[in-house]
């Protein structure tokens, strides 16, 4: 009995911490690039071996159905409060580094 008093605390602090509305705009936010379904980077800069470049372009099925980003963090933040999983996308990334 007292074993069961003692792991009570520790299984309670394992417990999900609830998703709030500000803590899922923040982490929409950062996935904002992705809601017309088109993302890319560009890098330069010296190495030791020379000047150093690259760069890459994502392009997912989210194309298709392009959302503004107010619709996409709206959207975004609706579904992790509810904790759904993410939409499935799929997608092809091409880069190129010299």
């Amino acid at each position: 009995m007292i074993r069961a008093l003692i792991l009570l605390p520790l299984l309670a602090a394992c417990a999900p911490v609830p998703m709030t509305p500000e803590k899922a705009a923040r982490l929409c936010r950062a996935e904002i690039g992705q809601a017309d379904g088109i993302s890319g980077s560009v890098g330069a800069g010296v190495s030791n071996g020379g000047p150093v470049a690259r760069g890459s372009i994502t392009v997912t099925n989210r194309v298709l159905n392009p959302q503004t980003e107010a619709e996409f963090l709206e959207d975004c933040i609706a579904r992790r409060v509810a904790g759904k999983p993410e939409p499935t996308t799929f997608g092809v990334s091409i880069g190129r580094r010299t």
